[in-house]
């Protein structure tokens, strides 16, 4: 299996998709290409390069399982992946690697949203989003710290579903009124039924078993509307990943948020109401189609006094979420700043009065 390096016509050096421009830029001699000059160069690539070799040991029988080794194209040093990763860096000349066997047959994505911010603006923006937040640690938004930042490739499946919802409710009316003396109140009660198809389209669900699902989520939306035909080229100076999670173990997922919007929609038909309670719900997936993708993250983890904090901003609109370390010395500090505030304004006070 061959690892692949996007190079420059002109002066060799790799090429790396540029956010900004959304083409492809040459660090070396500052040339730049667009997306149908480099379908030509895809064209012009032998993927089956007899001068790659990839190498397995049988010291460790999960290393040699889960391990892939391969060439880098560059300088010749050794790439170690696991199974899943499809596009890497080397370590020694920082060459981008793209590994093109991860992404072909089953595991070749349909369609793929390209990166919008390159690592400069993803650093800074999360620099910003980090300032709001007063107890977080100096020693979290440190350079050292930044330079993990990683530009990734998420495997998603986008799923098409159509769906018969059926809801049963019953639904109050109540009239008070004062005749008198007396106080009356008269409540009415209705039978509701609602039933309706609906049509969805474009749920996500991440296909990795190292993303956080719950993470993934909070970066949602994405606009697909700016989804492309996939090629590897759009991989180059990034991380990328293939799905290690089959459509069929995220349905599971899918239907969760089928039935919770389908239920949304049927109950917001119900109006005029004092309360309603629902009785029953019956929504059936009856068609279902998934696309299998690759969205843009900009994922940084953190290890912080034995813990991991995952933060992480998507690659198309700068979404940002993510839990982040809350650093005990600030916390007293800024809750003592606040304490000495006060206790100041009550003093004032007690003072004038």
């Amino acid at each position: 299996m061959a690892v692949v390096t996007y190079k420059c016509p002109n002066c060799g050096g790799a090429l790396e998709f540029n956010a900004d421009s959304q083409d492809w830029k040459c660090e070396f001699c500052l040339s730049n290409f667009n997306n149908e000059e480099i379908k030509a160069f895809e064209d012009k690539l032998n993927l089956n390069n007899d001068s790659f070799e990839q190498h397995t040991t049988e010291e460790d029988a999960e290393f040699a399982e889960k391990a892939r080794v391969y060439i880098c194209k560059s300088c010749g040093a050794e790439i170690v992946t696991d199974d899943t990763t499809a596009a890497t860096f080397c370590y020694y000349c920082h060459n981008p690697a793209i590994i093109p066997g991860q992404l072909s047959g089953e595991y070749k994505p349909a369609k793929v949203i390209p990166f919008k911010f390159k690592k400069e603006a993803a650093r800074d923006m999360f620099i910003k989003w980090c300032k709001r937040k007063p107890l977080l640690s100096r020693q979290f938004i440190s350079s050292s710290q930044l330079e993990l930042l990683s530009g990734i490739y998420i495997p998603f499946w986008l799923f098409d579903c159509d769906t018969r919802g059926r809801i049963i409710a019953e639904g109050r009316k109540v009239r008070s009124w004062v005749s008198g003396d007396k106080k009356y109140t008269e409540t009415k009660y209705y039978d509701i039924t609602r039933a309706a198809t609906a049509n969805f389209n474009g749920i996500p669900a991440d296909g990795s078993k190292k993303a956080d699902d719950s993470l993934m989520e909070t970066l949602e939306p994405y606009d697909y509307s700016q989804m492309v035909d996939f090629s590897m080229s759009y991989l180059s100076g990034y991380m990328a990943e293939k799905y290690d999670v089959d459509k069929k173990d995220v349905f599971g997922r899918i239907s969760e948020r089928v039935n919770e919007y389908t239920s949304t929609l049927l109950r917001n038909t119900i109006q005029g109401y004092s309360s309603v309670s629902m009785r029953n719900s019956n929504i059936d997936i009856y068609k279902s189609k998934a696309t299998y993708v690759l969205l843009p993250a900009w994922i940084f983890t953190y290890n912080y006094k034995g813990k991991t904090y995952v933060f992480a901003m998507n690659g198309q609109t700068g979404k940002i979420a993510g839990r982040l370390p809350i650093s005990k010395a600030r916390m007293a500090a800024w809750f003592g700043a606040i304490s000495g505030v006060v206790f100041s304004i009550l003093s004032i006070g007690g003072m004038l009065l």
